[in-house]
């Protein structure tokens, strides 16, 4: 049993880079839970190695260890700190497996260190299927049978038994892994031989399918005296067969009777009960749809994504109430902010709203990869939607999920009518738009629903939004059109191209007829309480909740949903921004459609709005806030445009990465300047790296600082580099470009560039200078000249860091190979002397992965 009063110390595993499988919603709930241990005196210590990480900047160095997440790192530091207990549920599945580790060789009990969130019981059967359902059987909850193997003899077998189609799944997997449906012997072959070698024991299980089943996820919270409550249930709209990573999910379930949402939410009561959980549990059941029995298919005590889009979406602090639990706190004694009532953290939540989550894919970026949906996830984020209906909520998820700058959606009309069938049973990432199309072509819900088992209300209310597209295309410039198309989710730019006008047109028509949003709270008791949450959605109803936020405003435009690229980087950058802006003395407004946005905490913005991130849906935000001043990211061409035409004082931050300049073919070295009016500060001189046997700029994915150069070259090439920028019209952070030239080998300069992202948060990490917030002071005129005079970086510091992309080749089962800046998931980073972080061979990856993941 954990004593509670003698936690002074508590070290938090990190989810190491982000990858498929998670992505920042893990760092967003690290920071909250740092927030809340500070409030309660407790120190905590962080050890996460991703570059991006906005916890990292939150904790003093002394407690941060910027080191490869691993058992034997963990371990380390458990022998020099010796805190009371470690925290592995913000680590997802590789935190839990360290905890794991160290549970079964002892150095838990060696060093008296405790588990927060779960007994050691507990701990060794979340990642063993067969432990964990035999403990589900003991308290009577059904699963589905499964039988451990270790050979291929063994499985084969089996197979008699259990039939086809089967799943099979690695017993402890050293990462995160997913299970694999198998149709036939040699599909289970391959997925042994694979599973095999992932699992730490060697072991693989293999159990009946039930492909076709609905698949339902509960997430609840639990107390160290029993008390419980079921945040939200969530509804995958694909059947299972498809990962819950890469279906569309939607709160609160829409196609269960009350008595099987009871059944389920009584299950979950009783896991978490019987498993001791203290904190957030998160539960899949798979529902026969036919005759209401279910099966528990996976169960994670841990932060997930599906635990953060519960809290996003129902307005409900899971983080800081679970914050609280983990140590000790109960229920009836949790202290929230102000803004909540005194009973919101014991009252189970309701909604009065309907979110929707639709995962984006990276195809377009790795053409290679299978883009079939299946058991393997492969989606590397997702948005949501909020509104008053499904059809709100599905069309505005479905909008901001298509990234189209003048807010239409893509059509699939062009498949022939075999691939419209091929693609209905083997669905692809273009899903929704095919249903959508099928709709289109007379297909009826019963005949959808039997080819892809989804729910027929689902096409009921797709065809509902298909029935109001035709009947606004048939009414052009009709005010009473004009208002069904806004309450069911229509943006300007779909009803503009349907009526054949501009989105001003579509405008101006609703400023004469007063078709306004209001705005809606998005808060945990569905209007019972006078709760004052920071999240609101639009709909087109009569009461309006949002009013002004104040004098000094800042609006920030996210970037939505997280894609391949340097979206976390970006993710940091705007946290980051938030940061200095509420410094600054500004009330910060935050729109954003991603659940797993950092920024959307409490900690970071004032307001949020989560709303598509399109031309009209900003301008009905920027009508109820004025803001003083509106940042809009970079890589939003035609929204900084359309913003720049309006009375507005807009900043592109963060910048926009495209140069007007001529880029070169290659560079070896970058010097990175911060200039400030007469002021060129020299941040760093790093190696630029493309790991492979080429040096193209698309493939310069690893940074080494300072350059493996001599100090006087070091110097040298800063002053070539103010000399380089002082005939440019440059502010910010710049880095200046150099190569060896071809006929002498002396380094020469090639090219200038703004900063990229991902370099901008590494130089912060090494230079403990956050050149965000300085970036931000620039554009928004509080940064002192005097004061950046006093900064003093050296180049030629002893102490080398190292930066290397993740690729997310592995997780999409494509050859791993040299990646380019648009394929990276995200990055590592390193510390050490220039002997451990010597490269020999700059081409070599397995070098540059064995380096940057070594055991300190």
């Amino acid at each position: 049993m954990q004593n509670w009063d003698q936690i002074q110390k508590v070290l938090i595993i990190g989810s190491g880079p982000t990858e498929i499988g998670h992505e920042t919603e893990l760092d967003s709930a690290t920071v909250q839970i740092l927030t809340e241990f500070k409030k309660r005196g407790v120190r905590t210590l962080v050890i996460d190695n991703n570059p991006f990480s906005v916890a990292l900047e939150e904790i003093q160095p002394t407690n941060m260890y910027v080191q490869a997440v691993t058992t034997a790192n963990v371990r380390h530091i458990i022998e020099k700190d010796r805190p009371d207990a470690i925290l592995p549920i913000l680590g997802g599945l590789r935190g839990l497996r360290i905890a794991q580790e160290l549970q079964e060789n002892g150095d838990l009990g060696r060093y008296e260190v405790g588990v927060l969130g779960m007994p050691t019981t507990t701990l060794q059967q979340i990642n063993n299927p067969a432990a964990l359902n035999d403990t589900l059987k003991e308290i009577h909850e059904p699963v589905i049978e499964a039988q451990v193997v270790q050979t291929d003899d063994e499985a084969l077998g089996l197979v008699e038994t259990i039939g086809f189609p089967l799943i099979v799944k690695p017993v402890a997997p050293r990462v995160d892994t997913n299970r694999t449906i198998c149709e036939n012997v040699d599909e289970m072959l391959t997925a042994l031989n694979q599973g095999f070698q992932q699992s730490r024991f060697d072991q693989c299980t293999l159990e009946r399918s039930v492909v076709g089943y609905k698949e339902i996820e509960m997430v609840a919270i639990r107390d160290r005296a029993d008390t419980e409550l079921i945040i939200s249930g969530l509804e995958d709209v694909d059947p299972i067969g498809i990962h819950s990573g890469d279906s569309i999910v939607i709160t609160p379930p829409q196609t269960l009777t009350d008595r099987e949402y009871q059944d389920l939410r009584d299950a979950t009561f009783r896991i978490a009960t019987e498993l001791n959980v203290v904190g957030v549990l998160h539960v899949h059941f798979a529902l026969n749809p036919a005759n209401q029995h279910f099966y528990v298919t996976k169960v994670a005590p841990y932060f997930t994504r599906g635990v953060t889009l519960a809290a996003r979406t129902v307005g409900y602090p899971v983080t800081m109430v679970a914050g609280q639990l983990l140590l000790g706190q109960r229920l009836v004694d949790v202290k929230l902010p102000a803004q909540y009532v005194k009973q919101t953290a014991i009252m189970e939540p309701t909604n009065d709203h309907i979110s929707v989550r639709i995962p984006l894919w990276p195809f377009q970026e790795v053409p290679d990869a299978d883009q079939h949906l299946n058991t393997a996830m492969k989606a590397v984020g997702s948005t949501v939607g909020i509104g008053r209906s499904v059809e709100e909520a599905m069309l505005k998820s479905v909008r901001s999920s298509q990234f189209s700058p003048r807010d239409v959606l893509l059509s699939v009309s062009n498949l022939t009518d075999s691939e419209m069938v091929s693609q209905l049973i083997h669905p692809l990432a273009n899903r929704i738009l095919v249903l959508i199309e099928a709709l289109r072509r007379g297909y009826s819900p019963a005949e959808l629903s039997e080819l892809t088992k989804i729910d027929p209300f689902y096409f009921v209310k797709l065809r509902h939004l298909l029935t109001i597209e035709r009947q606004i295309t048939d009414h052009p410039m009709d005010v009473d059109m004009l208002k069904t198309a806004r309450y069911y989710g229509f943006g300007d730019g779909m009803i503009a191209r349907m009526w054949q006008t501009d989105t001003t047109a579509i405008r101006h028509l609703s400023r004469g007829a007063k078709v306004a949003p209001t705005y809606k709270m998005i808060e945990p008791t569905a209007g019972e309480f006078p709760e004052q949450t920071s999240g609101y959605y639009s709909t087109f109803e009569y009461e309006n909740e949002s009013q002004a936020l104040g004098e000094r405003t800042a609006l920030v435009l996210g970037r939505g949903g997280n894609q391949l690229g340097p979206n976390s980087a970006a993710e940091y950058f705007t946290t980051e921004m938030l940061k200095q802006l509420k410094r600054a003395g500004y009330h910060t407004i935050l729109m954003n459609t991603n659940p797993n946005a950092v920024g959307v905490a409490p900690e970071f913005s004032d307001k949020q709005y989560v709303d598509p991130i399109q031309l009209g849906d900003i301008l009905n935000v920027i009508h109820v806030e004025h803001p003083d001043i509106v940042i809009v990211p970079g890589n939003r061409h035609y929204l900084t445009r359309e913003l720049k035409k309006l009375d507005l004082n807009l900043h592109v931050l963060p910048p926009d990465q495209e140069t007007k300049d001529h880029l070169p073919e290659m560079a070896t070295i970058g010097v990175s300047l911060f200039v400030h009016e007469q002021q060129k500060i020299a941040v760093g001189v790093m190696d630029l790296i493309a790991p492979g046997m080429t040096q193209k700029m698309a493939q310069i994915t690893a940074f080494r600082m300072p350059a493996d150069l001599t100090k006087a070259q070091r110097l040298n090439l800063v002053e070539w580099a103010k000399q380089a920028v002082s005939e440019r019209q440059v502010r910010g952070m710049v880095q200046v470009l150099f190569a060896p030239s071809p006929d002498s080998k002396q380094m020469v300069c090639v090219g200038t560039r703004p900063t990229r992202l991902t370099e901008m948060a590494f130089l912060s990490k090494v230079t403990g200078v956050n050149w965000v917030r300085m970036l931000t002071r620039q554009h928004i005129e509080t940064l002192d000249a005097n004061e950046l005079a006093t900064i003093e970086i050296d180049v030629n510091s002893t102490r080398v860091a190292l930066m290397n992309a993740v690729f997310p080749f592995r997780h999409l089962h494509v050859l791993n190979r040299p990646g380019t800046t648009d394929q990276e998931v995200g990055a590592t980073i390193a510390f050490g002397s220039s002997e451990a972080l010597k490269l020999n061979n700059l081409s070599d990856t397995a070098e540059l992965d064995r380096i940057i993941n070594r055991t300190i």
